[in-house]
């Protein structure tokens, strides 16, 4: 008899899906998925109707490869969930801050009428936006708090903001967002989750590692493998 199919998504990758909170953070540990997740909810996001809770998502990394593999990721949830799209366009914003500098773009579009911008580099703004806005290793981007002051106003009218990051020192306004939210000074619907490498281990990433390579998974080979990460 064969063995269960696994999930697709890892218990802690569930979690943060699962959570509807207009404002969501995840300080996490590096390579664990959580990306990968959350373009998964993006596509979903974005190929539903309006009063189904559709909404364009904006995707800001801090370098282009990221982006890039953000929006592959895109593309391949939407092909897994069989919902119509077109293929990536790339495109160029102006920086409204300054006319003589052009972010790159990368953009899906679905039936719904909604779609996933993704920026290779972060806008000075989001004035005039509305919906999700996900900010990806937000501890390592420029003049974080300000980015954060516009991506929190989208949260007026109904939008949603996503913060996803490694750490980056005390004094970052990444650790400052998680210090404030857990004290309670982003209101009730304001939520961190906490992710730490050892916690995605337990909860299956080294195993998902060796589905993807073809590999036996053994608890030895795991426990190498995370001591190895460390190093």
């Amino acid at each position: 008899m064969s063995s269960p199919t696994p999930p697709v998504l890892l218990p802690y990758q569930q979690r943060w899906i699962a959570d509807k909170s207009p404002l969501k953070i995840a300080e996490k540990g590096r390579r664990t998925g959580l990306t990968w997740a959350e373009a998964a909810d993006d596509v979903i996001a974005a190929a539903s109707a309006r009063d189904a809770g559709g909404q364009n998502v904006y995707y800001i990394a801090y370098n282009q490869d990221m982006t890039i593999e953000y929006i592959q990721s895109c593309g391949m949830w939407a092909r897994a969930f069989d919902y119509a799209a077109s293929e990536i366009e790339e495109g160029i914003w102006d920086d409204e801050a300054d006319r003589d500098r052009h972010i790159k773009t990368y953009t899906v579009k679905f039936p719904s009428g909604f779609r996933i911008v993704a920026l290779s580099s972060r806008p000075t703004n989001l004035r005039g936006k509305q919906g999700i806005v996900v900010i990806d290793e937000a501890a390592f981007h420029d003049q974080l708090d300000e980015l954060l002051k516009a991506a929190l106003a989208l949260l007026i009218w109904g939008g949603c903001v996503r913060v996803i990051s490694t750490h980056n020192g005390i004094d970052n306004p990444f650790n400052e967002l998680i210090n404030s939210t857990r004290a309670g000074k982003r209101g009730s619907k304001a939520r961190v989750h906490r992710i730490p490498f050892q916690q995605a281990v337990d909860e299956g990433l080294y195993q998902r590692v060796c589905g993807r390579a073809g590999k036996k998974y053994t608890r030895k080979d795991e426990a190498a493998w995370v001591v190895e990460v460390y190093d």
